[in-house]
């Protein structure tokens, strides 16, 4: 019997950000990040997506509008929906995560719970391509998984490396890559 992936959501972290971000949208990519972006771009360039949804923080909407134009029928959709945040305080981070109040941890979940139902919770047949930060897309493959609340802390991403999770007819929903960043050399995988 053959198996068929009939839906495919890749996750796209942003590139490098210039370090003097403002408030409250955050900063742009550096040169360096939009290189990382382009290579992304590239890697990226034959794969038929359906549709481009992008956090509307300065570094996704411009790591998504650079790999938006090898797919130019698409229009990228921005969403407040994917922007970064703290879900969880995991123990071993207390030390280094700011302390936010329980109130902002919960919108925060309820936040990427509602982009995970929108995203892993169909099963429409489409290629989705979702550009957004680091913390937000631990917390959607910890769902994936079934890990517990923190377990989004056990995973690292690179700037603009590359998840995907795909449905295949009798096997499911599989992850099927991980901070895939052969695309970037050496040099050039950075993590902020």
């Amino acid at each position: 019997m053959e198996i068929h992936i009939y839906r495919t959501v890749w996750m796209l972290r942003h590139g490098q950000e210039s370090p003097d971000r403002p408030k409250p949208l955050g900063g742009h990519l550096t040169e360096l990040g939009r290189t990382q972006a382009e290579r992304a771009r590239e890697r990226l360039a034959d794969v038929p997506f359906d549709r481009i949804v992008a956090s509307t923080f300065r570094r996704a909407t411009e790591t998504a509008q650079i790999v938006a134009a090898r797919h130019p029928g698409i229009e990228v959709e921005f969403t407040k929906e994917l922007w970064e945040c703290l879900p969880s305080i995991p123990p071993s981070q207390k030390e280094y995560l700011p302390d936010f109040s329980p109130d902002v941890l919960a919108q925060c979940q309820e936040r990427l719970d509602r982009v995970y139902t929108r995203f892993f919770e169909t099963e429409t047949p489409e290629t989705v391509l979702l550009v957004g930060h680091g913390t937000a897309t631990r917390y959607l493959l910890r769902r994936v998984l079934g890990l517990p609340l923190d377990g989004w802390a056990l995973f690292d991403l690179h700037n603009c490396s590359l998840s995907r999770v795909e449905w295949k007819t009798i096997l499911g929903r599989q992850i099927t890559d991980l901070n895939y960043a052969d695309h970037l050399p050496p040099e050039m995988q950075t993590y902020v």
